[in-house]
């Protein structure tokens, strides 16, 4: 194949995606997307990540796109993109950091490009990424048929997940209810002690635990849109710390 039809279909595939994101999010109304999200940190004295986002507020399109302090935003999830599932997600400009039992969290809505809903649109997520370096590389999620289906299409495809084990005489209800995905299985059993496997049974996480090498990352679908969706992610972030960190 010519080398330079090669790097285009590399361009479309890795970065198309984040170019449409910005383009979505600078076209749309900014004041409606930012709004609930810059006063919830305001008012909890949190931090954006991107502070410059504020500006967009009471600004019209054109006036977003001209500015240059809009223009080179951070994306807070650029640096879990090697986590199944978010390995083509963008959207993670507006976003915040704050403390939770002595944690670094980072906290936002993103959106996939790599899998669309029943609508044909972007799966959207939301996320809290902790900072916990020197975790075991491992994926933890409920049973479902999707998964389930995704698993038929790895093994399809020859790129089966690799999936770690869990004593079903010692958990049952763990092993009936969620899968486990990780490449060093003994390193990820002997992090998933008895209090923390107690711990998901107990707390029910209706998304997806993760880690890479600088985050325990948990995303669910849905989009962070009012306060009290602010509220119980970061009510679900604190427990996850307790319990898993």
């Amino acid at each position: 194949m010519n080398i330079k039809y090669i790097i285009l279909l590399f361009v479309l595939i890795f970065f198309l995606p984040m170019i449409f994101g910005l383009f979505r999010f600078f076209l749309g109304d900014p004041a409606k997307k930012v709004s609930p999200f810059i006063a919830y940190v305001q008012k909890k004295g949190y931090r954006l990540v991107n502070p410059s986002v504020s500006q967009a507020l009471g600004s019209t399109r054109l006036e977003t796109l001209r500015n240059p302090a809009l223009r080179n935003l951070a994306d807070a999830s650029s640096d879990i993109a090697d986590i199944d599932e978010l390995d083509r997600v963008s959207g993670g400009w507006l976003a915040f950091t704050c403390n939770l039992q002595s944690k670094e969290v980072t906290v936002f809505n993103c959106s996939s490009s790599g899998a669309q809903n029943s609508a044909g649109t972007p799966i959207p997520h939301k996320v809290v990424k902790i900072r916990a370096a020197g975790l075991p590389r491992f994926s933890l999620g409920k049973n479902s048929i999707a998964h389930s289906v995704l698993d038929v299409v790895d093994k399809m495809v020859g790129a089966p997940k690799p999936a770690v084990a869990v004593d079903q005489r010692q958990y049952p209800d763990f092993s009936e209810h969620y899968w486990v995905r990780g490449a060093d299985a003994a390193a990820v059993s002997a992090f998933l002690s008895p209090e923390r496997i107690c711990f998901i049974e107990t707390a029910k996480l209706p998304g997806i635990l993760a880690t890479n090498a600088n985050y325990l990352v948990y995303f669910e679908d849905g989009t962070l849109n009012k306060e009290e969706d602010f509220d119980l992610l970061i009510a679900t972030a604190e427990e996850i710390i307790v319990g898993m960190l």
